[in-house]
């Protein structure tokens, strides 16, 4: 994989479940040990819009490539700058496990 097309810095983060004080715990968004600074890069695909309950929801797709890491799954989620992207699906490029393609949704 050419190194020139991963411009980009994206987190690898995973839900967290943290104490909320009252005996209790929250899910919380942390970045995944190790993978705070992962050279990526991102490609818009679509996006749509559709009005629910009278507010307009925008939906963009990308696809986000990053190397191969075998412990990204479709729980963590993608985080670039102040945006955030929702794992759908994950693909190993030809099955050699130098590169992945993360489909991925961000609402805007």
């Amino acid at each position: 994989m050419r190194s020139g097309l991963l411009r980009h810095t994206v987190s690898i983060q995973s839900e967290t479940p943290t104490p909320d004080g009252m005996g209790g715990s929250i899910l919380v968004w942390t970045d995944v040990t190790g993978m705070t600074k992962v050279k990526a890069a991102i490609w818009p695909l679509k996006s749509s819009e559709a009005l629910d309950a009278m507010k307009l929801e925008l939906t963009v797709t990308h696809k986000i490539r990053i190397r191969y890491r075998a412990s990204v799954t479709a729980k963590n989620r993608i985080k670039f700058g102040t945006r955030y992207f929702n794992i759908v699906s994950i693909m190993n490029v030809a099955e050699r496990n130098k590169q992945i393609d993360i489909m991925a949704t961000e609402d805007v």
